[in-house]
């Protein structure tokens, strides 16, 4: 994504220490050259496991994140899943300089996310007000719905995405995107996934990328 508005794509990520990393594309469009990371600070403290906020949240460790305008103001904001929360950190900043607020736990009308949430920011439902997809740590994606506003989100419980797997292995800790994989008009959606089994006495870890295909 454009993290710093200048019309070149640069890299953020998480990592297992709960942190986030801004890589900048000081190269071009078509030849990216990324910069030494950056660690994200949020509310003055750099966002790694162990900090705890002057409100009491505590970061977790293997941060899944989303950017997203979150509160409808035109910024771009991050949504953090961690070992044990959704977090929502605001843009205090604007998008040519982002600057983030301390964070805030997310929860929904059933209450808390489940481990190692992952998150995704989308109008699913298509009734002009953004959304949440929730990957999880077992397999399955649920979707909350936004039953209040883009400057006000409330989280509906979420009810499970239909994903068919052709194995019985449970897949775990998604991460996804959503496209338009075969230019049909409906969104799709990608999905890396790891799982672990025991083969012979012994524990083999693998893992896959799906294609989930958009029904009409």
């Amino acid at each position: 994504m454009d993290w710093d508005n200048d019309g070149l794509k640069d890299l953020i990520s998480g990592d297992t220490n709960g942190s986030v990393w801004y890589f900048r594309n000081t190269g071009t469009v078509k030849n990216p050259e990324l910069a030494r990371g950056k660690l994200i600070k949020a509310g003055g403290k750099i966002i790694k496991k162990s900090i705890t906020y002057e409100n009491g949240v505590k970061i977790g460790t293997y941060s899944k994140l989303h950017i997203a305008d979150w509160n409808g103001d035109g910024l771009i904001d991050i949504l953090i899943g961690n070992t044990s929360e959704m977090l929502y950190y605001k843009n205090t900043g604007n998008n040519n300089d982002p600057s983030f607020a301390a964070p805030i736990e997310m929860k929904h009308a059933g209450g808390k996310f489940p481990d190692r949430p992952s998150p995704y920011v989308i109008d699913w439902d298509k009734d002009g007000v953004v959304d949440l997809l929730v990957g999880t740590d077992r397999g399955a994606v649920f979707f909350h719905r936004n039953t209040g506003t883009n400057k006000d989100p409330e989280l509906a419980k979420g009810k499970e995405v239909e994903l068919v797997f052709d194995y019985d292995q449970i897949p775990m800790r998604q991460r996804f995107d959503i496209v338009d994989w075969n230019n049909d008009g409906i969104e799709d959606i990608i999905m890396g996934e790891f799982h672990s089994e025991i083969v012979n006495g012994k524990r083999s870890t693998n893992g896959n990328v799906w294609l989930f295909l958009g029904k009409k």
